[in-house]
């Protein structure tokens, strides 16, 4: 809590100087468009999840054990804001707790806290400066984790509007400890967006990460924290009549520890999905949609080149699932035996019975890229069935039961036949 209370302090020490110019001005010698801005907020959310197989901790395979817990997060915020000066301090809290399961928490931490400039002076350069979400496109290269306790990342944000149709973010910044075991992780780099046509886009970026990734499944992590990884990456992605499509090929480049002898190893790595979909004009507004999601992988751990790829960082794309049992594209560990890389094949459909009701069905189909000899390549099947309703405009429900059907490697692996079973119910509330 003192650490929190910190933070918040020095976060608004350093915008001090910004505004108490303007803070001791009256309210009678600003213009109308001149005066600050004041507002408060926040968010409540509730949540039970429900697990048969797997736990909660790292959401490895556990054949026969349940687990069950209570999921909460609280956010209040506050903000002041001149629009005319185009200035804004955003401060926002969270209180995150999960009880009932193996891995109990109850956290207090700054969520994000900075200082932001739009335009500044009238120019076409913007920034934003203290603890931040970051999030890019459809969440594949970079998202904000928001099913449980998000993501965020001090540092700096800089965005260069080229024209109207060409703007530029330049970034600098270290992730935030919201978690005890996270690795120190630094991300810089650009990602650029060219509007091609009113709803299509097309986007490149380059970002050099340095530090460790926090596998999941209780892999055997590198830990080094002089890991040196380059992401060269593209996407388009727009609609075209009920047509919407998307499209992200990813190459990786670097140096990380040999997780079993001494020096480095070289990485090359790629990756990458293409998504295309269609609704329908029709009642209900029915949409199908299919993916194509790859990892490259690795399974000689001698050749002196790393080739698991590991193009997301903490995101929580709908390609590898609803459950976790599949967290990445980088692959799985089941029983300290590794299924490197992986192929994801998706399909699957959705409509809104209701204006605020939507029901989402899809399937996934996992294959490894690389196995030790003598296993099956093949992963498993994952459904997931999922309904949002929306109350009203701050609050909304979330429910959805989900089920693993285990392959042929969970089998060989851990010597069971059992399936995965997942199921939640969230409420949430926004003020």
């Amino acid at each position: 809590m003192k650490k929190t209370l910190c933070l918040i302090f020095t976060f608004f020490s350093s915008i001090h100087f910004l505004f108490v110019p303007y803070l001791f001005a009256t309210e009678e010698s600003k213009p109308l468009e001149d005066r600050w801005k004041f507002d408060v907020g926040g968010q409540i959310r509730l949540r039970g999840d429900f697990a048969q197989n797997q736990n909660f901790t790292d959401f490895t395979f556990t054949p026969g054990e349940k687990e069950a817990q209570v999921l909460q997060r609280t956010r209040p915020h506050a903000s002041i804001e001149n629009p005319f000066l185009k200035l804004k301090a955003f401060a926002q809290l969270q209180w995150y707790g999960r009880w009932g399961g193996v891995d109990r928490r109850s956290e207090v931490d700054l969520y994000q806290g900075y200082a932001e400039w739009e335009k500044i002076m009238g120019s076409p350069v913007s920034l934003k400066v203290g603890r931040q979400e970051v999030s890019y496109g459809s969440v594949f290269f970079l998202g904000t984790n928001d099913f449980y306790n998000g993501l965020s990342w001090d540092g700096l944000k800089m965005v260069v509007d080229l024209d109207e149709r060409f703007y530029v973010d330049l970034l600098g910044v270290k992730m935030a400890k919201l978690n005890s075991r996270d690795p120190d992780i630094y991300l810089t780099g650009m990602y650029a967006t060219y509007k091609v046509y009113e709803e299509g886009s097309w986007d490149a970026y380059l970002f050099y990460h340095k530090g460790g990734f926090p596998f999941l499944h209780r892999e055997f992590e590198i830990e080094d924290s002089g890991q040196k990884w380059f992401t060269l990456g593209t996407r388009f992605a727009g609609k075209v009549k009920g047509f919407d499509y998307e499209l992200e090929p990813q190459f990786q480049w670097g140096r990380v520890k040999n997780p079993i002898g001494d020096g480095k190893d070289r990485v090359r790595a790629y990756g990458g999905h293409v998504d295309i979909g269609y609704t329908f004009k029709l009642p209900l507004e029915p949409r199908i949609f299919a993916a194509f999601a790859f990892g490259s992988g690795d399974n000689k751990p001698f050749d002196k080149r790393f080739q698991e790829f590991h193009g997301n960082i903490f995101n929580d794309n709908y390609l590898v699932g609803d459950m976790s049992a599949i967290t990445d594209l980088s692959g799985v560990t089941v029983e300290g035996i590794r299924a490197s890389g992986m192929q994801a094949w998706v399909a699957g459909f959705s409509l809104n019975p209701l204006p605020d009701l939507n029901l989402n069905l899809d399937f996934h189909h996992f294959r490894a890229s690389k196995v030790p000899q003598g296993f099956s390549k093949d992963l498993g099947v994952e459904v997931n069935l999922v309904a949002s309703y929306k109350l009203t405009k701050g609050i909304s429900f979330l429910a959805g039961w989900n089920k693993f059907f285990t392959g042929k490697f969970f089998e060989q692996a851990s010597g069971s036949k059992k399936n995965i079973n997942y199921g939640y119910l969230q409420a949430q509330v926004e003020f």
